[in-house]
């Protein structure tokens, strides 16, 4: 999955050259934490958010400071970080927990295109578990070693069941793997039983 099969259009910005006062009424009336900014062109050149909004207010009313050219460009953090739509979407959450990020802008070629937001990661999380949809919940705890995960789902397949979605994390050094599933079209206590026989432990199912 790519961040532009998830990301939401572009929102609001600013061009380069916006007197402040007009960005600070932008930036006030958004419901982002940040205004991007761009060129005449269209292409992101800076982010804009309440450091940079206090440091306007605070340079226009500063009485030996000349106001009257200030534009978004001289208040603008040109420091910012961003993610293409191509880039994956896990990479994208990455970057958002690192480096403590609640949205992220999207570039196509240099241009302002979409932002990824923390509501985002949490409707991708969905669907990669498939939470909304119908079937058994499954979490299992397995020997992180080649072949366990596929004989896990030759078994869901042997019973005719359907995998809804599915995702996996490894325990600390590697040595056991967690998987959690959502499973159609199967019987549920036939279904730990048999996991049971494989060897593999059951942690919840519902």
């Amino acid at each position: 999955m790519l961040v532009r099969e998830r990301m939401n259009p572009a929102g609001k910005w600013v061009a380069a050259s916006l007197p402040i006062p007009s960005v600070i009424d932008v930036y006030e009336k958004s419901e982002f934490i940040w205004l991007p900014v761009v060129d005449q062109e269209g292409r992101l050149i800076g982010l804009i958010t309440l450091t940079e909004i206090q440091n306007g207010k605070a340079r226009l009313a500063d009485p030996t400071e000349n106001t009257e050219n200030l534009t978004a460009q001289d208040i603008m953090t040109s420091r910012f970080l961003f993610v293409t739509e191509k880039t994956p979407i896990e990479e994208a959450a990455r970057i958002m927990i690192d480096y403590d990020m609640s949205e992220l802008p999207v570039v196509k070629d240099g241009y302002y295109t979409g932002i990824i937001t923390e509501k985002t990661m949490l409707r991708v999380l969905m669907e990669i578990t498939g939470a909304r949809r119908q079937g058994i919940r499954l979490m299992v705890q397995m020997e992180n070693k080649n072949g366990e995960l596929l004989n896990l789902l030759e078994l869901i397949r042997d019973q005719n069941g359907t995998v809804q979605g599915l995702c996996t994390y490894c325990a600390p050094e590697n040595e056991y793997l967690i998987v959690t599933m959502r499973v159609d079209e199967v019987d549920k206590y036939n279904l730990k039983q048999e996991i049971r026989n494989l060897g593999i432990k059951v942690i919840d199912i519902r």
